[in-house]
């Protein structure tokens, strides 16, 4: 049985979690998601690497024509679907964070926009010290996309609210609602020490949202229930593209 914590809004399970593959990374996050329904469950903020490079796809897109494209770049490349959605992402260089939460929630707005700003506002408060170039893209200018646009790629373009550095987008998000959970799931491209940057956004999430954070690893059973996910979906054909 996945843990229960005592219900507090002021309590999240911190998850500082070794690299992983993309398709098990994946499941976790949706474990965990799907964690929020059952009583006395903590929120969930997880951070997380590859251990190689993979492409993330968004959960409207085709594995097979980000593959290609992507392949041209990096022999035997996997591409996995995520269950959010959002464009494509490489990763392999980059800093990942999910957050986990039942809605309605004391720490964003029920609306999609202002959750991402939000969000992201505690990156950039935790950020700010070490990069204080790091802004939000105006929503003014920052390009609109569709849900069900294809062949997106998340860091060509900036979207509202994403934080960049001098124009450069640094952070891309996509979410999922299911029921009354949200799954967000953040990228951060900045060159610098890994364990920094944690450092930083968990100060940022603490300072912003003012929640204590209790620290603790993925259990061997939600481990085991992310394998039985994968797969039966993240290791299928049509939802990931495997290379041998």
């Amino acid at each position: 049985m996945i843990p229960n914590f005592p219900m507090a809004s002021s309590k999240f399970r911190l998850i500082l979690d070794p690299p992983r593959s993309g398709a098990q990374n994946m499941a976790l996050d949706e474990v965990l998601a799907h964690a929020q329904s059952e009583e006395g469950t903590l929120p969930s903020l997880r951070f997380y690497g590859w251990d190689q490079p993979v492409v993330t796809v968004g959960y409207f897109e085709d594995v097979f024509k980000a593959a290609k494209r992507f392949q041209a770049e990096e022999k035997n490349l996997a591409v996995v679907r995520r269950l959010t959605g959002g464009g494509a992402v490489c990763h392999g260089k980059d800093l990942t964070f999910s957050l986990c939460l039942r809605l309605p929630s004391i720490h964003v707005p029920a609306d999609v926009k202002g959750s991402y700003l939000k969000i992201n506002e505690a990156v950039r408060l935790g950020l700010k010290p070490d990069h204080p170039e790091i802004d939000f893209a105006d929503c003014r200018t920052a390009s609109s996309v569709s849900a069900g646009q294809k062949e997106r790629v998340c860091f060509e373009a900036l979207s509202c609210y994403d934080l960049h550095a001098k124009g450069k987008k640094i952070l891309g998000a996509s979410q999922r609602r299911i029921g009354r959970t949200l799954l967000h799931q953040s990228t951060l491209f900045l060159d610098r020490d890994p364990e920094a940057l944690k450092r930083g956004i968990i100060r940022g999430f603490q300072d912003l949202w003012k929640i204590d954070l209790v620290e603790g690893p993925v259990t061997p059973k939600e481990i085991r229930m992310a394998d039985e996910i994968l797969r039966g979906r993240y290791a299928e054909k049509g939802w990931a593209y495997l290379p041998g």
